[in-house]
């Protein structure tokens, strides 16, 4: 029975918010419970869904700031939690739940240069010099020569390497074989002396973790990765392994994108720069342009079987495309979802539903759908003999095995106008002579279409042989071998190996959206965290603007709500990797860079000297490049190494640009120069434990 109702305020940091920027209002509602015989206090948040009911005396509020239990991860530290000791409950406030605004305006049209990662083609040449790089190759590629009629993958894979050591880096290739697919004589010697024909150059042998003398410009093919169980499990240490002395990462295996491997996903976090080879771009790029629907009309041709695993793909493509014509044995379960009669046989168990919703789909959005009106039949007795019938009216013995003649002029009469065609999956019920097989045929007409500059995207085995084998050169025609890239990609999945490379910026940042005046100097804090160091600064320095780059993603979506909440409009903070990001963000700015902050990264104490990864040649050299003549970076961290690593980056890749700016005879700095700390720099003085802080100038 409720008693009686009261309201409490109280000023907390919520999440990433600053201190005493939101005052959050709790109702705490008095009741009485019988069996108890307490009174128990409900707590409700008005902003999000978190209710407890505690007795009144064990309800206290604690300061968490100093607390050990949130210092593993320094980015998050939280600021204040609620601790209900009877329950033993401790309630981690979260943000208010309001809609993020994005900043970024997307182009009319998706370009093929418009890629969500970086690429080796758009990363600066001479920023190659002397580097060590690993480049991911897919050996399936460079061994099968079934493929005779499109070597255009392995010579972009092959240009990849050439461009490397041409810009006189050191590369180590990896990549892995299944020993029992390939004869006996296939292994890391024969491989790289194949490659070495290949590219006209030295390949040389290399046991993984060895050291190895090298020349300024050398290839090395390291062992076979498929005997590592690492390799499989994504293991950190076999990453980091692979990874050693590795400064730049090249991932031209797009073939195996949708896979969590430690050479394409894991070995990325070692790196500094983690980049697109010149195949991996390419097969990417076809990939965005073949949802892109920003040239209608579109049609997708569609065959294979297995609807049910397929199905959220096929769902994607019907909300996508305008017209579908499905073949094979999908046409089947088509057919029967339009309430057709068709042989049982060629049905799937379980896969009714999923076609009604792909059909409620198209009905929706008033695309039309068409299925075969005829077939080749082969007699059950004889499959030598074959005829044509009409689908309704296949007469008992004879089963269908392929498209017929009509269905392929109606496929011809749908497509004429059409400016994009997607042919995906085999058209036969099972493959017939090549000269007699409905994809042969059906090529011919999408290569006719082609002609007429419509682009045509052909995916998987059968598709591709069909095209390749008429057309080899037509720059209309895209051929996408891997069909379980494609299927994961068009079931919106996150492939593992895009998500791993560094992340590309091809929208503009519209700057006067993001700031009320985009001239003023900006400052930059790298790895801002929970943006606390910076929502002070902006409340206190109203004449600069402040710029996060933080890599989690909640904490900048956090951030972000704060800045709406605050109403503060020289604030912002974009998720992303800074290593290989800032020069793209930076240099669109319209004003000054005036000030670039790196403070307290979490150093990585299984190295020697604390190597924070964050700091490598790729970043210093943008910084140094951007920052304006007289600019400063400052850098702090409670770990001397830290700080002291740190400042030789700078010193060692500034190009002369920067100096030291501390008080001469002083090697740190005493005193925070700004008067605004951040939480970990809060937690370090308050144990008493020095901050080893130091400021750089640019002089030119």
């Amino acid at each position: 029975m409720i008693s009686s109702a009261s309201r409490l305020s109280l000023i907390v940091a919520v999440g990433a918010l600053p201190l005493q920027l939101l005052r959050l209002t709790l109702t705490l509602t008095k009741s009485h419970c019988p069996k108890a015989n307490m009174h128990t206090t409900t707590l409700r948040d008005p902003y999000i869904s978190h209710s407890v009911s505690v007795r009144p005396d064990s309800l206290k509020f604690s300061s968490c700031l100093f607390s050990k239990s949130f210092h593993k991860n320094r980015n998050s530290l939280p600021i204040g939690y609620f601790h209900y000791s009877l329950k033993h409950i401790s309630l981690l406030m979260q943000p208010p739940r309001y809609t993020s605004t994005c900043y970024f305006q997307k182009e009319n049209s998706l370009k093929e240069t418009s890629l969500p990662v970086q690429t080796l083609s758009g990363f600066p040449i001479e920023k190659l010099n002397g580097e060590v790089a690993l480049v991911r190759i897919d050996t399936n590629l460079v061994l099968n020569t079934s493929n005779s009629y499109d070597k255009s993958s392995l010579e972009r894979a092959i240009s990849t390497i050439k461009y490397l050591y041409s810009a006189k880096a050191r590369v180590l290739i990896a990549t892995s074989w299944a020993e029992s697919e390939y004869p006996r004589t296939i292994c890391q010697k024969s491989l790289s002396d194949y490659l070495s024909s290949l590219l006209q150059l030295r390949v040389t042998p290399l046991q993984l973790g060895t050291k190895q003398e090298a020349e300024e410009r050398s290839i090395f093919l390291l062992e076979n990765l498929a005997n590592f169980s690492g390799e499989l499990a994504n293991c950190p240490r076999f990453s980091e392994k692979l990874a050693h002395c590795v400064t730049i990462f090249v991932d031209d295996a797009f073939s195996l994108s949708h896979r969590m491997l430690a050479s394409t996903v894991g070995v990325a976090g070692f790196c500094g720069v983690s980049l697109a080879g010149f195949n991996f771009e390419k097969e990417l790029s076809d990939l965005l342009r073949l949802v892109d629907t920003t040239t209608p009309p579109y049609f997708a041709i569609i065959g294979g079987d297995n609807f049910s695993k397929k199905a959220p793909a096929l769902q994607l493509i019907a909300s996508k495309c305008d017209g579908l014509f499905f073949v094979g044995k999908l046409a089947f379960q088509i057919m029967k979802g339009l309430n057709l009669s068709v042989p049982h046989h060629f049905l799937e168990k379980n896969a009714t539903n999923e076609v009604k919703k792909l059909i409620r789909i198209a009905q929706d959005r008033e695309v039309p759908i068409f299925y075969p009106t005829d077939f080749v039949c082969a007699k059950n007795t004889d499959h030598e003999l074959s005829e044509v019938f009409g689908f309704d009216e296949i007469l008992a013995g004879w089963t269908p095995v392929d498209i017929g003649p009509k269905s392929l002029e109606k496929i011809s009469s749908v497509i004429s106008s059409c400016k994009k065609i997607l042919w995906i999956g085999s058209p036969s019920l099972r493959l017939l002579k090549e000269d007699t097989s409905g994809a042969s045929h059906l090529a011919a007409i999408l290569h006719k279409s082609s002609n007429n500059a419509c682009e045509i995207f052909a995916a998987g085995n059968i598709p591709c042989n069909a095209m390749g084998q008429i057309s080899r050169s037509s720059s209309q025609i895209k051929l996408l071998k891997n069909t379980t890239v494609l299927w994961e990609f068009l079931k919106g999945r996150t492939l593992p190996g895009i998500a791993a490379l560094d992340k590309a910026y091809p929208y503009a940042i519209r700057w006067d959206s993001v700031f009320s005046d985009p001239s003023l100097p900006l400052v930059v804090d790298i790895g801002s965290g929970n943006g606390l160091f910076l929502f002070q600064m902006a409340k206190k320095v109203k004449d600069s603007n402040f710029l996060g780059l933080e890599m989690n993603k909640k904490l900048v979506s956090r951030c972000r709500n704060g800045v709406l909440l605050s109403k503060l409009k020289n604030l912002h903070f974009i998720s992303t990797n800074a290593t290989s990001s800032f020069g793209p963000i930076v240099s669109s700015y319209p004003g000054k860079l005036v000030l670039v902050t790196i403070q307290c990264p979490n150093p990585d104490f299984n190295r020697g000297i604390y190597r924070w990864k964050m700091v490598q040649r790729t970043l210093v050299e943008a910084i140094i490049d951007l920052l304006a003549v007289k600019g400063k970076v400052f850098l702090q961290s409670d770990v001397e190494a830290v700080t002291i690593e740190m400042r030789e980056q700078f010193i060692t890749y500034g190009r002369g640009k920067v100096v030291i700016d501390v008080e001469d005879g002083e090697e740190w700095m005493e005193e925070n120069p700004f008067g605004v700390r951040t939480d970990w720099e809060l937690h370090t003085i308050a144990q008493g434990k020095p901050m080893y802080r130091t400021m750089l100038r640019k002089i030119g």
